[in-house]
C-alpha cells in the first residue's frame, strides 16, 4: 500500500507499558485491512476530536511483550494529555521508520522506543 495511509479505530486498553516509561500510547485495532503494510514504526499523525497531532505509531503484533498475533496500532501522540479510551481516532501513517522486531527484554524495547520518539518526533 502507498503512504500516506489512514487507519481508524476506537481506543482500547493495552498493557499500559508505555505509561511506565513516560510514553503513553493510544491503542486501536485497525478497522481497515492492513495486510499490505509493513509492520513496524511509522512517523504519523493522529486526529482526535477534529484536531491533528504529530505522533509515532507502531503497527504490528508487539512480539516483545505479547504472543498474540492480532495486529494493532499504538500511537504516542505528541502534546496530547487526556483520556482517550473509547474515542474513535484516525491515525495516518506518513513515513516508515523501521521494521517491528522482538527485543530480548522490555528494557531493550523501552530504550529503542525512547530513541524512536526522539529521532522521529523531536529531531
Amino acid at each position: 500500500m502507498i503512504l500516506p495511509f489512514t487507519i481508524t479505530g476506537t481506543v482500547i486498553h493495552g498493557n499500559s507499558l508505555g505509561n511506565t516509561i513516560d510514553v503513553p500510547t493510544a491503542n486501536i485495532i485497525p478497522e481497515e485491512d492492513v495486510t499490505g503494510l509493513n509492520m513496524g514504526v511509522y512517523r504519523s499523525s493522529v486526529v482526535i476530536d477534529d484536531r491533528r497531532y504529530d505522533a509515532i505509531t507502531n503497527l504490528g503484533v508487539k512480539p516483545t511483550v505479547s504472543s498474540e498475533k492480532r495486529v494493532s496500532a499504538e500511537s504516542f501522540v505528541k502534546g496530547y494529555e487526556g483520556n482517550l479510551y473509547g474515542k474513535k481516532i484516525a491515525v495516518t501513517l506518513l513515513e516508515f521508520a523501521r521494521p517491528e522486531m522482538k527485543f530480548n527484554s522490555f528494557e531493550e524495547l523501552a530504550c529503542q522506543i525512547k530513541k524512536d520518539v526522539q529521532s522521529i518526533l523531536f529531531c
